[in-house]
């Protein structure tokens, strides 16, 4: 498998909670050309109160829910339950009525199908996973850094590669952006655009930014979603007993390498290898 336009990296962002600071956040991914996946609980938009990180006290306000379909436009709204709970600490029928809820509401807000979630706290079991599939979520984010960027064996336990301030994270664009590979690869950094306000580092997050974005030529931007749904359109594809014939029953097009040829099977069409 290869990304959009024969591409081998892909990079995808996703940050948790909907505060006021995912404003900025939102802004300056927009402006290098990046994509992301926000996850929001609906519960608590247009509240506003002060809290204490690390020593330091920030306005830990939310967005307010008219905002979120024009602030973000273009990128991916996801469940993050309604009142933000560990999953593993409440029984399935309350999981289910936080996520569904939030679903239902983010659904009502954007005019888009909601599909993805990142677990409150990062907590997860196979009951909630259970709960997840049953409410119509496809793709779960842990909080657990792999420092690879393979993709899951499983969506709803996608392990990004790191967080956003991770000591590693120029070394692992380094390495992603320089080295060549001979499959689809996929950076994923996870944070909050509150812990921006906390560290003072936006400049920080803005430099990967920019790092980054001198190699676009070679690296899909995508949103969690859009890497779910290409991953299952290519895995989708059909093949005639011989291997010459490729059949894309899905609407999305497809690019993939054999025998060091690339190839781009669009939706609908059957494709001829020799």
């Amino acid at each position: 498998m290869l990304w959009k336009d024969g591409k081998k990296k892909a990079l995808t962002l996703s940050y948790d909670d909907g505060t006021i600071y995912d404003r900025e956040f939102v802004e300056l991914v927009n402006r290098y050309g990046l994509k992301g996946t926000f996850n929001l609980n609906s519960g608590v938009f247009d509240t506003h109160y002060f809290l204490t990180f690390d020593g330091v006290e920030i306005d830990f306000s939310r967005i307010d829910e008219i905002e979120v379909k024009d602030l973000y436009a273009g990128h991916e709204v996801a469940v993050h339950t309604v009142t933000h709970p560990s999953l593993t600490d409440v029984s399935a029928n309350i999981a289910a009525y936080e996520i569904i809820n939030d679903r239902a509401k983010l659904e009502e807000l954007t005019g888009e199908l909601v599909r993805g979630f990142a677990y409150p706290y990062g907590t997860y079991n196979k009951e909630a996973e259970a709960v997840l599939r049953a409410c119509g979520i496809e793709h779960a984010r842990t909080v657990w850094s792999r420092h690879t960027f393979d993709l899951p064996e499983d969506f709803l336990e996608w392990h990004p590669t790191c967080h956003q301030n991770d000591p590693e994270l120029m070394k692992l664009a380094k390495t992603f952006c320089e080295n060549q590979e001979n499959k689809a690869t996929l950076f994923y950094v996870w944070g909050h655009s509150y812990e921006f306000a906390v560290h003072n580092n936006w400049e920080m997050i803005e430099e990967f930014f920019k790092y980054i974005v001198q190699y676009k030529d070679e690296i899909s931007m995508l949103t969690n979603i859009e890497i779910v749904d290409y991953v299952k359109a290519f895995k989708g594809l059909l093949r005639s007993t011989d291997g010459k014939q490729v059949y894309n029953p899905s609407a999305t097009d497809i690019w993939f390498e054999k025998d060091g040829e690339t190839y781009c099977i669009h939706g609908g069409e059957k494709l001829c290898l020799e």
